[in-house]
């Protein structure tokens, strides 16, 4: 029992297909952001802000709502090597996260915002007859996100802003504990952040931007079941991410943005399970995932006040180790491009983007997290992401 407990739950921060940002960070929460490469904390020119960088809500008049959602529909395919020489694939399924933000100007200087958002996630599902079945099977967890900002606007050119996050999470965990039985884990918990900006305005067109997030720690609690449930519980620390960008707007109609976003996943060194009912140490799980970089680069085309056409690129570095890689979380390194366009009538504003993902191939030779170098093999992945955001603007 005690194994097929940590066979689950070491898995805990890596739920996610990891199929758009590094690890299972969920980086697109917007339609417009996410046509323009996600280079968008020097820009954040709708309500979105509140997520980008909640400094730049000041320069929004009057009340902004917004209500869309970045659709994830990724393929995952494993060569095996040891055992069945079969290709194992994930099981098709499109994820719809959605996102919410509203802000509201009070005076010249202050403005405030909400949001909520799920900015970690996603899952895997392999098949109970996959070589990796002892595992992982199905992966599932949502960490969604509310958030509460204030900005101050100090002069013409400089804006602050912080706030604090509320993250509830939920997760699905199984894997099979022998060739006809699937140990199942269902849990949840929450934890408490905050978050930081600023925006500076050199000029009419030069922006400068940074956004910052802190980690959070959700204790979580479930019930395993296999044949009878046993609690258990652990903590999930999600990581600080910073973003620092500059955006130009070099003509009248081109508007150009670049970016380098951190994400701190050193949160992750290990994952210690604890037995719920005499907080007894069962195991100590090492991860090791690594802080990485992911750089972006955004453009925008005005052709009128009604419509706007969006392109953008970015690299993100992955931050598991071959050593400690599991197919909870197959990642790799990742080029993304991507395109979108905006339509504004009055009030109403409508942003579609399309994100491609396209994944290196990533060959695992010396896995640690399985006892039977069952995860060898060549893992190959992509990921389509269409999105939709509408706002209205009172």
């Amino acid at each position: 029992m005690v194994n097929i407990i940590v066979l689950l739950l070491v898995g805990l921060m890596g739920l996610a297909s990891s199929v758009n940002a590094a690890g299972f960070r969920l980086a697109e929460q917007d339609a417009k952001a996410t046509g323009m490469g996600n280079a968008f904390t020097a820009v954040a020119d709708n309500a979105s802000a509140v997520w980008y960088n909640p400094a730049a809500i000041t320069s929004l008049e009057g009340t902004n709502v917004s209500l869309g959602t970045v659709m994830i529909m990724p393929t995952m395919e494993h060569k095996n090597e040891v055992g069945s020489t079969a290709t194992d694939e994930i099981k098709k399924v499109t994820h719809t996260p959605p996102h919410f933000y509203a802000t509201r100007k009070l005076s010249d200087q202050l403005s405030f915002g909400f949001g909520v958002n799920v900015p970690f996630g996603l899952s895997t599902e392999w098949e109970k007859t996959a070589n990796t079945k002892y595992v992982a099977t199905k992966s599932e967890v949502q960490a969604v996100n509310y958030m509460l900002n204030g900005a101050y606007k100090l002069g013409d050119k400089l804006s602050f802003a912080a706030g604090l996050s509320y993250v509830s999470v939920n997760a699905t965990l199984n894997s099979m504990a022998s060739p006809t039985l699937e140990a199942k884990l269902e849990g949840d918990g929450h934890g408490i952040g905050y978050n930081a900006a600023a925006m500076f305005k050199a000029s009419d067109k030069l922006n400068f931007g940074v956004n910052f997030h802190s980690k959070v720690r959700a204790d979580l609690e479930g019930s395993l079941t296999t044949t009878a449930a046993t609690p258990v519980k652990t903590a999930l620390t999600l990581p600080d991410t910073l973003q620092i960008g500059v955006s130009h707007q070099c003509t009248d109609k081109w508007l150009f943005s670049v970016e380098a976003d951190y994400t701190d996943w050193t949160t992750y060194r290990s994952i210690v399970i604890h037995r719920k009912s005499d907080n007894a140490v069962l195991s100590t799980a090492v991860k090791n995932w690594k802080s990485v970089w992911a750089y972006r680069l955004g453009t925008e085309y005005k052709y009128s006040d009604t419509w706007k056409f969006r392109a953008g690129t970015f690299y993100d570095n992955n931050p598991v180790q071959e050593k400690y890689f599991e197919t909870r979380v197959p990642d790799t390194d990742r080029v993304a491009l991507s395109v979108g366009a905006g339509y504004t009538k009055g009030s109403i504003t409508v942003d579609v983007s399309y994100m491609y993902l396209i994944f290196k191939e990533r060959k695992i030779t010396d896995s640690i997290q399985d006892n039977a170098n069952q995860l060898n093999g060549k893992y190959n992945s992509t990921a389509q992401l269409p999105a939709i955001t509408v706002g209205y603007k009172f």
